[in-house]
């Protein structure tokens, strides 16, 4: 997995690794960022909380993202704040490919 220096960030072309479930791109010890790509009418597996803070950026498709108790549909240039300890669950309605950037912090896998 790339590692980010702490003086000079690692670039990664996120879109290269389109169609990949879930992949790791870069890391620190405070952060790590992600992709992952859902299938038409799939979901990012069972509903889960996480120790830390999750950042969402929808890049291309449809995405149903439950936070806590709310329901949000939205598209591309989606962004949604995780907060640490709260219930989530991604699903893709649509019929192409949901691909999406992901930030722990701090690193969750």
């Amino acid at each position: 997995m790339p590692r980010a220096s702490r003086g000079a960030p690692e670039v990664v072309d996120a879109l290269a690794h389109r169609g990949q479930f879930f992949r790791v791109l870069q890391q620190t010890e405070r952060s790590q960022t992600a992709v992952m790509t859902i299938a038409p009418g799939e979901d990012g597996g069972p509903p889960e909380e996480h120790a830390g803070d999750q950042i969402v950026y929808i890049v291309e498709g449809e995405v149903v993202l439950t936070i806590g108790a709310q329901e949000h549909r939205a598209g591309p240039g989606t962004l949604a704040l995780i907060p640490a300890g709260t219930r989530h669950h991604v699903r893709n309605p649509g019929r192409a490919p949901l691909f999406f950037v992901t930030v722990y912090a701090p690193p969750e896998y």
